[in-house]
């Protein structure tokens, strides 16, 4: 893009955050003319489609369990809701739950945090070892105090989500222009335009920033620091010849996470020793000496598996509390830009918040408040006044 444009909201970061932002702006009809930046557009490596794709409500913040409610019920409808000239928009949406598992001892944290989802309305049980046992016979379950059982909760294709939002912010008029931005400038307390990449200007009355792990180099452009950079993971799909019940999506203390993908599984275990920074390289022997052994821990038949394929992605790492930044970018001290919001640092759930972080971002910029879940504890004065706002347990 060339040419010098305006536009009434600009977002920038083309992933799921900023398209499903684009989108529940997009559908009110009353947000004008929307610009979302994406550099590109194949998301060749943007998070979304790197990640495992779970919904969840097993939390232990409110608002983190709010928005995985709206999200699995979004998602569910995801199909219809996306349409295009009456063809459906399907993301592989399975609803065969989650089961966070105590294996280091956090159990009492684990029950804390059951007790807090009950109340907010979801369906969620304790299990004994044993009762795991019983339904899940494949599990073991020797080293286990508890588990915590949703059976409502789901997985999906990412990638297929973020493109369903993108083909349908697009058919609401969005424009999509492929660049970077490079330039961010201010006029005092309001944010004016962007400079792109190929030397193009795009002036604004409101900017978004959702660029994902990209948003701490981005924000420094217009002076507006933020504690997210990219955090790298590694994750893998692999299969066994042996017949195994269907599990649901399984999360534990000692970061182990897994869920069946098609004919095999999906998932991994986070390196948490890998330094902060885009890190695009494979382990050589991470699966074989640290993920599989704990794979066959937990279910004995996987000791004979086949790995059939391994990547990379990042989260988008909130190094302040591992929570999201949303909301206008007030500081509480009157250093920031009215007119600046942002929806980052989703450390691992933008998937499964996506589609509450869209909504809730488009009521405060448009009616200045939110009105379906209130986000207001993940407000960015936090991060200046370094109040974290973190999950207790597994997060």
């Amino acid at each position: 893009m060339s040419d010098d444009q305006h536009f009434d909201i600009a977002i920038i970061g083309g992933g799921i955050i900023g398209s499903a932002t684009a989108y529940f702006l997009a559908r009110t009809g009353r947000a004008g003319r929307i610009a979302v930046i994406e550099p590109d557009p194949t998301y060749e490596r943007a998070s979304s489609p790197a990640a495992n794709g779970g919904i969840r409500r097993l939390f232990s913040l409110p608002e983190n369990i709010a928005m995985g409610t709206f999200g699995l019920e979004f998602y569910r409808d995801f199909p219809e809701a996306m349409a295009v000239d009456g063809e459906p928009q399907p993301i592989s949406f399975r609803q065969q739950g989650y089961m966070f598992l105590s294996d280091t001892g956090g159990h009492d944290i684990m029950e804390e945090n059951h007790a807090t989802q009950v109340a907010h309305g979801v369906r969620a049980e304790v299990l004994s070892p044993a009762e795991v046992k019983s339904r899940f016979p494949s599990i073991n379950v020797d080293d286990l105090a508890l588990a915590v059982y949703s059976p409502e909760d789901a997985w999906l294709d990412p990638h297929a989500a973020l493109m369903g939002f993108r083909k349908k912010a697009r058919s609401l008029g969005v424009t999509y222009v492929k660049d970077r931005v490079v330039r961010w400038s201010r006029d005092g307390a309001v944010a004016r335009d962007v400079t792109l990449d190929d030397g193009g200007t795009i002036t604004a009355d409101v900017f978004v920033l959702a660029a994902g792990g990209w948003s701490g180099e981005v924000g420094e452009l217009i002076g507006l620091d933020v504690p997210v950079s990219p955090l790298s993971r590694e994750s893998y799909f692999f299969k066994t010849n042996v017949e195994i019940e269907d599990i649901p999506f399984l999360k534990s203390e000692s970061d182990l996470a897994f869920r069946p993908e098609g004919t095999g599984f999906a998932g991994g275990m986070p390196d948490w020793s890998r330094g902060p920074g885009w890190d695009w390289e494979l382990s050589p022997d991470r699966f074989e000496s640290v993920v599989w052994p704990a794979v066959a821990n937990r279910i004995p038949a996987m000791q004979t598996l086949k790995l059939e394929r391994a990547w990379v992605g990042h989260y988008d790492n909130n190094t302040l509390d591992h929570s999201a930044i949303i909301g206008r970018w007030d500081d509480g001290a009157g250093a920031g830009a009215d007119n600046v919001y942002m929806g980052i640092g989703y450390s691992g759930h933008g998937i499964m918040h996506a589609p509450a972080s869209g909504l809730a971002l488009s009521e405060l910029i448009l009616d200045d408040a939110y009105s379906t879940m209130d986000l207001t504890p993940f407000g960015y004065a936090r991060v200046p006044a370094n109040e974290p706002y973190a999950e207790r347990g597994i997060v």
